[in-house]
């Protein structure tokens, strides 16, 4: 039967977990297509399968008009003349080798079968100047195995491909993206869709790659599937996660918070830290705040408040108040005034403790301080940067690489903020749950109330799992604020949409950017 194709029994599977969700780096994808060749799997076979899994994602999506295939000298290559292969029997197809023709056992059949299935051979020199009249166009030139710069022939071709905005559909990775870290310095495309094999790359998640790796899809082409791992949330996985309220469960077993921060000039800081506390489950939340900035904070109902009379130090009625708490969040709209004594003081506590905001800076000065278990810090790349002693640009350059770096300094679970945050420990969970209205004044202070909300209603997860879930929960709150407010949205809108985020949770609804299975 034309078109038709038996897949191999390797490439079947039973329903998925969280070991699915894996992200792998180079060493690693590499190593689990070595155990299916070992296992007796051709590569011609996983590229088969690889190929025709491509071809079949986007077979009715392609624009109308005649598409180009670049196909690389490698095993992308011969991925890419699969594509071809199956595209060129309903779409007009050109293929093209920028660099040279893929030379493994099996290629030349390959180039041969596309051109008997309709697809059409041409020439770089050709396809330079006519970038612009193609439709679309599949990158398979480099795939994982990307390192380096793009070889000038490539680059000409995408500077071509970027003016005229052509829509491209990737193999695995963009080429030119560092399939390890997300570096990319090649000019801006417009990436209709991503299919990947095997697993998730960290390049699909790391800066700038993630700009440009559209709608992502893994296909699932029989390799296998280790137990442990880094992985992306799934709403499976947030799911199974979530707090369940016990019934008959008075306020006090609920936990309780406390937030230490505060200055005259943010008063906000702390207040929409702990609302999204009581929001994300805490029994009661308590702020320690500075005696002058309580006079000038709009505290909701709520909100238990104690001022403080220290100057760079707690009290000890501070401390006694302190003592009463199951979590204690460090650092909101502090400002750089208390000090690290305070911070010193409040790990001595032993309390499970969020640090955030300006009580980074003050935990920079003391990277030996040892935090209590179930502890977390919450930074952004400029404040990971300042934890590290190294530039926002250099964090972002590898945030996975900077991540590692500050739990081996550290010792406690991190959140690290940005586009597909990154959550964990040794163990690496992304959030799936993203949008740009987080991009906003207060919306990591809400984030920090998640944790400690979460951290303090659930006393029996790790700090790991209430992270992961907290960045989840935030990520949708915030789409649920950009359906109402559109382009408006600000933090106090982030707290407003945590009952629709949770819902959210409950009914495993998928987030718009969740990486999808075929």
């Amino acid at each position: 039967m034309k078109g038709f194709m038996l897949l191999p029994w390797w490439c079947w599977r039973r329903g998925r977990t969280m070991r699915h969700n894996q992200i792998w780096s180079v060493e690693e994808a590499r190593h689990y297509d070595r155990r299916a060749q070992d296992f007796g799997v051709g590569f011609l076979s996983l590229m088969e399968v690889a190929g025709a899994k491509a071809a079949a994602r986007w077979g009715t999506q392609l624009p109308k008009g005649r598409g180009l295939v670049l196909a690389g000298p490698g095993h992308n290559g011969g991925d890419a003349l699969v594509v071809a292969r199956y595209l060129a029997r309903d779409h007009d197809t050109d293929v093209c080798f920028p660099l040279a023709e893929p030379q493994f056992a099996g290629a030349k059949g390959l180039k041969q079968a596309a051109i008997a299935h309709g697809a059409r051979v041409v020439e770089v020199d050709d396809v330079i100047p006519s970038v612009a009249h193609y439709a679309w166009v599949v990158d398979g030139i480099f795939g994982t195995g990307f390192h380096g710069n793009l070889d000038p022939t490539v680059a000409q071709i995408f500077e071509a491909m970027s003016a005229a905005g052509t829509a491209m559909y990737v193999l695995d990775i963009l080429s030119g993206v560092d399939a390890d870290s997300g570096a990319y310095q090649g000019p801006p495309l417009a990436i209709a869709s991503t299919v990947t094999f095997g697993g998730a790359k960290w390049g699909h998640f790391g800066y700038p790659g993630a700009l440009y790796t559209g709608p992502l899809t893994i296909a699932d082409i029989g390799l296998e599937w280790p137990t442990n791992g880094d992985g992306w949330i799934s709403p499976k996985w947030a799911y199974g996660h979530r707090p369940v309220l016990a019934v008959g469960a008075h306020k006090y077993q609920r936990g309780r918070v406390a937030v230490v921060g505060g200055s005259v000039a943010m008063t906000g800081a702390p207040v929409m830290a702990g609302m999204a506390a009581l929001r994300a489950g805490a029994g009661l939340v308590q702020l320690i705040v500075p005696h002058k900035a309580r006079r000038r904070m709009a505290v909701p109902e709520p909100l238990m408040v104690w001022p403080s009379t220290g100057r760079g130090l707690l009290t000890t009625q501070d401390l006694e108040q302190l003592m009463r708490a199951d979590v204690i969040i460090f650092g909101p709209g502090m400002g750089r005034e208390t000090g690290v004594l305070a911070l010193e003081q409040v790990v001595g506590l032993g309390k499970p403790l969020i640090v955030d905001a300006d009580g980074l800076y003050w935990l920079a000065k003391r990277p030996d301080l040892r935090l209590p278990a179930r502890s977390l810090l919450t930074p952004h790349s400029g404040e990971m940067g300042m934890l590290l002693g190294i530039s926002a640009a250099v964090v972002d350059h590898n945030r996975v690489s900077a991540f590692h770096q500050a739990y081996r300094r550290y010792q406690t679970t991190l959140v690290l903020k940005g586009l597909y945050t990154l959550t964990g420990d040794a163990q690496i969970l992304v959030n799936t749950a993203n949008t740009p209205a987080l991009a906003t004044a207060g919306s990591g202070d809400v984030l920090s109330g998640i944790v400690a909300g979460i951290l303090a209603s659930a006393p029996q997860m790790s700090s790991a799992q209430a992270a992961a879930l907290a960045t989840y929960v935030h990520g949708w709150s915030g789409i649920h604020a950009a359906r109402h407010h559109g382009r408006s949205v600000v933090a106090t809108d982030l707290i407003e949409c945590l009952g629709q985020a949770w819902h959210s949770v409950e009914t495993e609804e998928e987030p718009p950017q969740l990486p999808q299975w075929i």
